[in-house]
This record gives C-alpha cells, sequence and structure tokens, in this order.
C-alpha cells in the first residue's frame, strides 16, 4: 500500500463515495454512469485514473470479476460467492486470520482471495 493522494480532488471524491455507497463491488462503467449524475462533465478516463490511485494509495481494492475489473472498499471481506449465472458477487461473512495462515504454514502472506461459485438466491430458483 503506497501513500494516500496528495491532492483530493472533487472527481476522486465522488469517485470514492459511489465506490463506498455500493453494497458490493461495482465496475468502472458503473462508477462512470453514478459519477456522471454528479458531475455530467467527467470522463471516462478520469474515472479510471481515479480508481487507479485509489487502488494503488490501499483506499479501495480491486478484483476480477469474469472478463470485468470490479473495484470495492477496502478493507473488504475477500471471500464471496460468484454466481455462475449472472455473475453477481455475494459478500460471504468467513474471515480468515492471515497472521495464523502464516505462522502455521511459514509464509509470509499478506492477502487473500477465496471465491466461492455458484448460484446466487436470485438465480437459484430459476435453475430449479
Amino acid at each position: 500500500m503506497n501513500s494516500y493522494p496528495t491532492r483530493w480532488t472533487k472527481q476522486m471524491k465522488v469517485v470514492v463515495d459511489i465506490v463506498y455507497d455500493e453494497k458490493g463491488p461495482i465496475t468502472a462503467d458503473h462508477v462512470y454512469e453514478k459519477a456522471r449524475d454528479v458531475l455530467p462533465r467527467i470522463s471516462l478516463g478520469t474515472v479510471y485514473r481515479n480508481l487507479n490511485r485509489l487502488v494503488q494509495s490501499g483506499i479501495i481494492s480491486e478484483s476480477k470479476v469474469g472478463p470485468q475489473q470490479c473495484f470495492f472498499p477496502h478493507p473488504y471481506s475477500n471471500t464471496y460467492l460468484e454466481c455462475k449465472r449472472c455473475g453477481s458477487l455475494t459478500k460471504v461473512d468467513y474471515e480468515i486470520h492471515l497472521g495464523q495462515v502464516s505462522k502455521a504454514t511459514g509464509l509470509m502472506i499478506d492477502s487473500y482471495e477465496i471465491r466461492f461459485k455458484g448460484l446466487c438466491k436470485e438465480c437459484e430458483p430459476k435453475c430449479i
């Protein structure tokens, strides 16, 4: 994790607020759509630059979900279910204690990601 941004622009504040207001991961395109409601002249490039700066500074995190990069507040539970039908992510309340895993394995672990794959609550009834 690097240092926090030295200059908080209006655009960066809007982007971080959008990511933290979401209940789960959000794509850059979705951030862009929401940002345009607040800042109609914001460009997609500005959204991507700010998302990347926020990731580099450790304020938000990113993960690949299917073919898309998604962004979410940091720290965020790195354990979730990816729906095989609709591609949505659902947070799974399960945490791993990295200190215990590091001690047990002798490995230096600083982050993790566990992705269960299955069906979300909305898609499950459609597949029965």
